[in-house]
């Protein structure tokens, strides 16, 4: 009995510290002259608001940068508070003048400060939803202290905690250590950025491994900053080392596909066998996929097809199938396209013209120069081989031979030149014994 009353003690002493702070907020603060302050210093800032607001609307849907935009869209929002909190500092003077009381005033003046300044800060945040965060973070924290109750709030979680294993923390312990890492992190993530930017200006790098130095980097710079923030609240890391084993144990079984992809990613990076900008084709099961490789990611790779979609692909299934990377040392890929023409026909001048339909196509590359050569001699034709490069096999193959293909069917029926179909010659013969004779 006496350890559960020692263990809420701390629990039933902030309550009557609250308790006893909002009878004297009862007692002391609202009177009728404060209260009249707020609601007419309230109705003027929303009159002016609705006359400010107007014709600053115009102005805000006008401006064409998303980040002024964004900047006048706030200052327009902030109007009613900063006139609010400016007519609360006026009656303030005036309460005083009169020897009145001005706790409910100055109560109503704090808040709306700290709001303003935590929606001025919040603008430069760039992510909406921690924008929003940091905002009702820091507003409860600002409300708290204007309350008077903040100070009486962290003893309470500072003598309220639990022990796990040799390490006891409280729940302020908790809270800074939570504060502490998510701005550590944040700045690990925003330093990394910072470096990321340096190193795809670097002109000695791959993109490759301007992609793997990024990624190491930026996991690098979270795990540090998890564990200063943990060092930094007093948390022995060596007692977490039974919890550790236990975790990777877990992870190994139930998340081996997941760690498969992290080292099949890391493994690409390193040896650089794929990388953004390649023009990749590979089987994944439902067909072969043809694309140009726009992000790598730790887990997956993204695709864009020719059709404009995005494909992601897990990079263990790039590790364990045979991959064909049509830009890994060089773009320029060579063409080859059959073409069959009459035995009545001037091979020599069909060659002539494969070539020069082949050079009239904006894709096929000068240098090397098409060539086209006799394969062989089928059941219906001479068979020809036309050969072409192209440097640009992101812009798709077959719609490169189908150009090409037209251009000989359009040379071909100019000098009439005949692309034979299959035929079968039946030869009948008469006059045979019969076979009893």
């Amino acid at each position: 009995m006496e350890e559960i009353e020692k263990t809420l003690s701390p629990t039933i002493t902030f309550v009557n510290q609250i308790v006893a702070f909002f009878q004297s907020l009862v007692d002391d603060l609202f009177t009728i002259p404060q209260a009249i302050a707020v609601s007419v210093t309230l109705l003027i800032a929303a009159l002016l608001y609705r006359m400010i607001a107007r014709r600053m609307e115009p102005l805000v849907v006008s401006i064409g940068n998303p980040l002024l935009r964004r900047s006048a869209r706030a200052a327009q929002g902030l109007t009613f508070p900063i006139i609010w909190v400016v007519g609360l500092w006026i009656s303030l003077t005036v309460l005083h003048g009169f020897s009145a009381r001005t706790g409910t005033v100055r109560l109503f003046a704090s808040l709306i400060n700290a709001w303003v300044l935590i929606r001025i800060l919040s603008i430069f945040i760039p992510s909406h939803f921690w924008a929003k965060v940091f905002a009702w973070f820091a507003w409860t924290v600002a409300a708290l202290n204007a309350f008077g109750v903040l100070d009486p709030f962290i003893r309470w979680m500072d003598d309220v905690g639990f022990t796990f294993g040799d390490v006891t923390l409280t729940v302020w312990d908790v809270v800074q250590g939570i504060l502490i890492i998510g701005l550590l992190i944040w700045l690990a993530i925003t330093l990394s950025r910072l470096i990321q930017m340096q190193i795809d200006r670097a002109q000695n790098l791959t993109p490759s491994i301007k992609v793997l130095a990024g990624k190491v980097l930026r996991l690098l710079l979270i795990g540090l900053a998890v564990v200063f923030g943990l060092s930094a609240i007093g948390v022995d890391l060596t007692a977490f080392a039974v919890f550790s084993g236990a975790l990777g144990l877990g992870v190994g079984l139930g998340l081996q596909r997941t760690i498969g992809n992290l080292v099949a990613g890391f493994t690409m990076l390193a040896d650089r066998s794929i990388k953004p900008g390649d023009v990749i084709e590979v089987d994944t099961g439902d067909g072969p996929t043809y694309g140009e490789v726009k992000t790598l990611n730790t887990r997956y790779i993204s695709v864009r097809t020719r059709s404009g979609k995005e494909t992601l692909i897990p990079n263990d299934i790039l590790i364990s199938n045979p991959v064909i990377n049509w830009s890994y040392s060089d773009k320029v890929i060579r063409q080859g396209i059959p073409v069959g023409v009459a035995y009545s026909t001037d091979v020599d001048k069909a060659m002539d013209l494969c070539v020069e339909a082949a050079k009239s196509c904006a894709r096929v590359l000068k240098s090397p120069s098409p060539v086209c050569l006799v394969k062989g001699f089928g059941d219906s034709s001479v068979d020809l081989e036309l050969r072409y490069w192209i440097n640009d096999p992101e812009g798709g193959v077959a719609n490169s031979k189908s150009a090409v293909y037209l251009a000989i069917w359009h040379r071909f029926r100019e000098h009439e030149i005949e692309i034979p179909f299959p035929q079968l010659d039946l030869h009948l013969r008469s006059g045979l014994p019969p076979k009893d004779a």
